[in-house]
């Protein structure tokens, strides 16, 4: 059944572009990417963004069962078919169970079965609608249940009118679908390139109404709290895009693998020690690399000294040991060569293979265009990095003919021959 579902809204196109959860090929990581680089071509523009969060309290569990059915029935599902999810949805009955003893059943009215397969896809059939809405000025980045909506203008107070009427669409639409805000857990940030461009606290606010009266009359509606950094899909996102707080964070996780691999490097050859590192190390180092990869030198040396003192001790090497000769020994990559392993090979997947289009000899190797950016801070994201990047390497690889697997291949060998200064001269802004 889910899959059939699945199928039928692909090929219909009727789910929204800004849902990216349970979706095949798609990821947190294109989410939070997208997120990112959305908020940086705003900023470039000069504009003023306002990052809302939103927070859904037991999103799956309050389900109304017949707007469901409505919401099938609306994108095509009809007859026996919708009578079969009626009949899957309707008249459901709960337990709890503690050991030996067992409660009576109950009725459930609200929800969709947790832990189902076709749940999530149900789920997102009812939430929709919400990641359709036509905002003026507005951008809708959903997985699943976690939605975060951007607004931008020409000024705060223009952006803040625009978040605010957003946000009283999204409010109004979340109590018609029976589904709650978490205030509390809610949070706004207002991004800027530097602390002295955020506007004063007390000058502005985003109010989630409930009332009726709004607006014509003052009320009691609670406000959002103001943030200068929010965890997003597992990302720490900061209001000036550092990436600080995170790569602080990944610091601290990737330390505490140390003491694992003291006890592994006794019972362990150093290819289950390589394993053990790809899995527990580098997944960690490689999530949504490509939002924050291009942090500055700064914030990135503390997370680099925390992976080669895994990895020596991984490997039982001196302390002192040379860190290019490290790299070669245990054939991994460092932090910003991962960075950009992803940022090449998920340029080279976006680019569509046309080859009579660059003829000319004098571009043959100008196979992406470029982003033009008015803001020194703009070119360390992915939106410039990633053609800047794949052109230049392209001159010298020629990768655009590849495929996928022979360009990793190819790409990776190439990044374990290059030392840091090579790497930081690539990923330079300084051009």
């Amino acid at each position: 059944m889910n899959n059939r579902l699945v199928k039928f809204l692909e090929q219909n196109n009727l789910l929204s572009s800004s849902q990216y959860g349970f979706r095949s090929g798609i990821s947190t990581s294109n989410a939070v990417l997208d997120l990112t680089n959305n908020i940086v071509s705003n900023l470039d523009n000069k504009q003023k963004v306002i990052g809302v969060f939103l927070d859904l309290a037991k999103a799956f569990d309050t389900i109304s069962v017949p707007t469901l059915t409505a919401k099938l029935e609306k994108i095509g599902i009809r007859g026996i078919q919708l009578a079969l999810f009626e009949s899957y949805l309707t008249a459901r009955r709960q337990c709890l169970r503690i050991g030996d003893w067992t409660s009576d059943e109950l009725p459930i009215s609200y929800g969709v079965p947790q832990g189902s397969i076709i749940g999530p896809t149900l789920f997102l059939i009812y939430i929709n609608d919400l990641c359709c809405f036509t905002i003026p000025n507005t951008s809708i980045f959903t997985y699943a249940d976690d939605t975060a909506l951007l607004f931008h203008g020409d000024s705060w107070e223009q952006a803040f009118q625009y978040a605010q009427s957003g946000l009283d669409m999204v409010t109004n639409w979340l109590t018609q679908n029976l589904l709650t805000l978490n205030v509390e857990k809610t949070k706004y940030l207002t991004f800027s390139l530097s602390t002295a461009g955020k506007p004063p606290s007390s000058s502005y606010s985003l109010i989630a109404h409930s009332c009726s009266s709004h607006p014509q009359k003052v009320c009691n509606c609670p406000s959002l709290s103001r943030n200068n950094c929010i965890k997003y899909l597992g990302v720490h996102i900061d209001d000036c895009l550092s990436f600080e707080t995170h790569i602080d964070t990944l610091t601290s996780r990737l330390r505490r693998l140390i003491y694992i691999f003291k006890s592994l490097r006794h019972v362990a050859d150093t290819g289950v020690v390589r394993l053990v590192y790809l899995a527990l190390g580098q997944s960690l180092i490689q999530y949504c690399i490509l939002a924050w990869g291009g942090a500055t030198k700064t914030h990135m040396l503390k997370l680099e000294r925390a992976q080669r003192a895994l990895l020596k001790v991984g490997w039982q090497l001196p302390y002192r040991f040379p860190t290019t000769d490290l790299y070669k020994k245990c054939t991994v990559l460092s932090v910003r060569k991962l960075f950009v392993l992803n940022l090449l090979l998920t340029k080279h997947a976006q680019t569509p293979y046309e080859p009579s289009k660059f003829s000319s000899q004098r571009r043959k190797h100008t196979v992406c265009p470029y982003f033009r950016t008015q803001c020194r801070s703009s070119q360390r994201s992915y939106l410039f990095l990633g053609s800047y990047v794949y052109n230049h390497v392209n001159k010298l690889l020629n990768i655009y003919h590849m495929r996928k697997s022979k360009c990793k291949k190819v790409i990776t060998k190439w990044l374990l021959q290059l030392d840091y200064t090579e790497i930081e001269k690539l990923l330079s802004i300084n051009r």
